[in-house]
C-alpha cells in the first residue's frame, strides 16, 4: 500500500507571553492511500495547527513530513507553493470561492494555474461538475449558489488536480445537519470511486465517525481512539 504522508516526531510550539506554549509534541503519523481518517479535540488543541503543517502552510518547530514520497518540511516556499497545488486539497469550513468567477473557472482555476490551457481546464472542470451533479449550476457565479452547492464547487476545486491527499477542516461547520450529511456522504463516495485519500478535522464526535481511522489530540499528544 502506498504512503502518502508520513509525519515524524513533529512538535509545534508557540510564545505565550514569555513562556512556550507545545500545541504538538512528538506526533508521528502515516496515512496510506484510501485511508479516510478523522482527527478530533476540543477548541485551541491544536487540530488545525496540525493540518496545516501537513498541507505545507505552516511549519513545525522540529520533525519531518515526507508527502507523496518528497521531504517537504525544509523546501523552499516557491517549490511548495506548486507542490501544494499538484498533491494537496483542501476543504475548509468557509469556501473561498473567487465571487468574479463562474463555477466552472473556480473549478477550473487549479488546473489553469498548472499550466493546463483554459479551454482543456473547462472540459475537465465540466466533467468534475458533472461527476458531483453541479452541471446546471456550471455557469452560475458563487453568489447565486447555496451553501451546500458552493461546497460541492470547492470540493471539485479540491480533486481537480487529482490530489494525494484531501484535507478537510471542519467542511460542514457553516451547512445544515441535512447539507453537511450529504457532504460527508459524498466524502465517502469520492474515497469508494477514486480511491481518495481524506484527513478530516472535526469537533464533532458524530462526523468523526464516518471515518475508519480515528484520531484525537490530547494535551499536545496524538492518540488513536
Amino acid at each position: 500500500m502506498k504512503t502518502i504522508i508520513e509525519v515524524k516526531n513533529l512538535c509545534k510550539s508557540y510564545l505565550s507571553g514569555s513562556k512556550p506554549l507545545n500545541v504538538l509534541e512528538n506526533i508521528d503519523l502515516s496515512i496510506q492511500q484510501g485511508d479516510f481518517i478523522s482527527l478530533m479535540g476540543p477548541s485551541g488543541s491544536g487540530k488545525s495547527t496540525l493540518l496545516n503543517i501537513m498541507g505545507t502552510m505552516d511549519t513545525p518547530n522540529t520533525g519531518d513530513i515526507w508527502i507523496a514520497g518528497q521531504q517537504v518540511t525544509h523546501m523552499p516556499e516557491n517549490k511548495l507553493a506548486m507542490f501544494r497545488l499538484k498533491h494537496i486539497g483542501f476543504v475548509f469550513q468557509f469556501h473561498y470561492l473567487l465571487p468574479e468567477f463562474s463555477i466552472e473557472e473556480n473549478v477550473a482555476m487549479p488546473l489553469m494555474i498548472s499550466g493546463q490551457s483554459r479551454q482543456e481546464a473547462i472540459v475537465n472542470a465540466r466533467e468534475m461538475l458533472d461527476y458531483l451533479g453541479m452541471t446546471e449550476r456550471m455557469h452560475h457565479f458563487p453568489a447565486e449558489i447555496s451553501g451546500g452547492e458552493k461546497q460541492r464547487a470547492v470540493i471539485g476545486r479540491a480533486l481537480i488536480n487529482k490530489p494525494d491527499i484531501l484535507l478537510a477542516d471542519e467542511p460542514t461547520g457553516n451547512l445544515d445537519k441535512e447539507t453537511g450529511a450529504k457532504v460527508l456522504d459524498l466524502f465517502k463516495k469520492i474515497q469508494k470511486d477514486m480511491n481518495q485519500t481524506f484527513f478530516l478535522v472535526t469537533h464533532n464526535d458524530q462526523i468523526a465517525k464516518i471515518a475508519e481511522i480515528n484520531y484525537q489530540l490530547d494535551s499536545g499528544k496524538l492518540i488513536r481512539k
